[in-house]
């Protein structure tokens, strides 16, 4: 491409950004090394959004779609989206960036040496939400429930059968049960499983792009993990009826449609919601879920706001002991807040 709008300067410091991104020195980026930038700079981003970030920068970026990016498509990154919060995101994790910890992996997708990593509390929280989910499921008996401590998670999804059932569940009737392979599994079997799982989850809408039954089987934590939360991404906001939906309506600010509020990510929806039961609470509101609620004060009042009053017929109140909020440790003071969130059946996704 022409470089004539690019200054020396400019083009200096996008070679080095380049270098710093391709860590195994193959002249390309993979969509993998992207993940691990945000990773290593130890950004403040949640995985999901991690992920959106890194699909955004490979669809814009990579304009012969080979499935990486070559030094020209990386200038028309930075130049294209430069005035974009996902340019100024990745600028940021390239200036913070100062190593990278390997934990491990190849694929066919990824050139040998290329190092990954996850978040073992995103994979806390997915096996948590899965082991209630499929609690009941006769054909998930196998491996339910998992250990949230353990690689588990890991190696429960190699047959394919709790990947179709989570995708079954974020959209019903995706997957005709009689098609999946539930007894006397082969490797044959596991793979029509496994084929099966991608092929639906496509169909949903999932990003399954240097995916492959393979990697599933073997279990690789950063594909593993990163089907998971855009299929329950997709099951949590599936059903969401805005028009009938009086609660979401009451986060619409002034000038604000419903579909303005649909464009929103899942953690500003949230961080929107907090904020609006806080309000009501009395309290000052947060800007993120990491420092502003660490003490669990904001978490107390969201849940003496949540809690049922008893006046809706078979749901009897529940009165929120808010005594804990005196504790002076920040540790007790969190414990004492989630044995207050266990009485409404919302503790499994998180420890003190």
């Amino acid at each position: 491409m022409a470089r004539g709008s690019v200054s020396d300067e400019e083009m200096m410091e996008l070679r080095e950004a380049f270098a710093k991104v391709d860590t195994d020195g193959n002249g390309y980026i993979s969509c993998n090394e992207l993940n691990d930038l945000f990773k290593a700079a130890c950004l403040p981003l949640p995985g999901y959004r991690v992920r959106e970030i890194t699909e955004n920068l490979m669809a814009t970026g990579d304009l012969d779609q080979d499935g990486r990016i070559s030094f020209d498509e990386f200038i028309k990154v930075f130049h294209g989206l430069k005035s974009t919060e996902v340019a100024k995101t990745f600028r940021k994790a390239i200036n913070k960036k100062e190593g990278i910890c390997a934990i491990g992996g190849t694929s066919e997708q990824s050139s040998v040496g290329t190092q990954h990593s996850y978040s073992e509390e995103e994979k806390y929280a997915f096996v948590n939400w899965i082991n209630k989910a499929l609690e009941n499921d006769p054909d998930c008996r196998h491996v339910i429930p998992m250990d949230p401590n353990t690689n588990d998670l890991f190696s429960a999804v190699g047959d394919g059968i709790v990947l179709c059932k989570m995708i079954n569940l974020s959209v019903p009737d995706t997957i005709d049960e009689r098609t999946i392979n539930k007894k006397k599994l082969t490797p044959f079997t596991i793979q029509e499983n496994l084929n099966l799982a991608l092929n639906s989850a496509s169909a949903i809408g999932c990003h399954v792009v240097n995916i492959g039954a393979e990697d599933l089987k073997e279990g690789k934590p950063y594909l593993v993990l990163g089907l998971l939360w855009q299929v329950i991404k997709i099951g949590l906001f599936a059903d969401i009826e805005l028009s009938r939906n009086e609660a979401l309506i009451a986060l619409l600010r002034e000038g604000e449609s419903l579909e303005d509020l649909m464009k929103l990510s899942p953690e500003e929806l949230l961080l929107r919601w907090a904020n609006y039961h806080l309000e009501n609470a009395g309290c000052g509101k947060i800007s993120n879920f990491s420092t502003d609620i660490k003490d669990s004060k904001a978490y107390y009042h969201l849940l003496e706001q949540v809690a049922p009053k008893g006046d809706e017929e078979g749901i009897p109140a529940v009165v929120i002991d808010m005594s804990g909020l005196r504790e002076k440790d920040d540790i007790q003071r969190a414990e004492c807040m989630l044995q207050q969130a266990e009485r409404l059946g919302c503790r499994q996704f998180v420890t003190a």
